[in-house]
């Protein structure tokens, strides 16, 4: 999993193609590994901030079939892909797949935001204490299409020394919460 870049107040066709020159290498340098490339918040000239430029990306790289995406909670939300229902949710992972091609979805993030809706401003928070919420979270965790997809909790923590199993478990339960509500729905 890696951040695609910046185009650092560049053009961006022109970050996307090195990015995509850079990735080609790394990828023509390694054996089997897969590639995931996350999704950014959308601060100053990050790449990744829309799911276009994720699929332009994979292109610019030659569209190896190891190339994948990580998709961040904090990020999505961040960057004005609303997630926080199951709807909106099915909206957003529909327009990924449709941008980067079907199968590349490979990994996940989970956080909330501490920043709001289309903010571009990436500060992860932990579960529930969010903009993304105890609800948001649930919706995340629980959608059908992530069930066997690695998970990260990339969350700050207490005292921002990373989750504690404690919040691992809040996970699970955040999940467990949104598979009910989606059998209700």
């Amino acid at each position: 999993m890696l951040h695609p870049g910046s185009a650092k107040g560049g053009d961006v066709g022109q970050a996307i193609e090195r990015a995509g020159a850079t990735i080609a290498e790394a990828l023509a340098e390694t054996g089997g590994c897969s590639l995931h490339l996350e999704n950014t918040a959308g601060a100053g000239g990050t790449l990744g901030r829309s799911f276009d430029e994720l699929g332009a990306l994979i292109d610019a790289a030659g569209g190896s079939d190891r190339l994948g995406i990580c998709l961040d909670s904090c990020h999505m939300l961040a960057s004005g892909i609303e997630i926080r229902s199951a709807d909106a949710l099915t909206v957003a992972i529909d327009e990924a797949v449709a941008a980067t091609g079907p199968g590349r979805i490979g990994s996940l993030h989970c956080n909330d935001s501490m920043m709001e809706f289309g903010s571009n401003r990436d500060r992860h928070a932990d579960l529930g204490e969010g903009e993304l919420g105890a609800d948001g979270c649930a919706v995340f965790l629980s959608e059908p299409r992530f069930d066997q997809l690695p998970c990260v909790l990339e969350t700050p923590g207490p005292e921002k020394k990373g989750p504690t199993a404690g919040q691992v478990a809040e996970a699970v339960k955040l999940r467990e919460r949104g598979l009910k509500q989606r059998k209700k729905s």
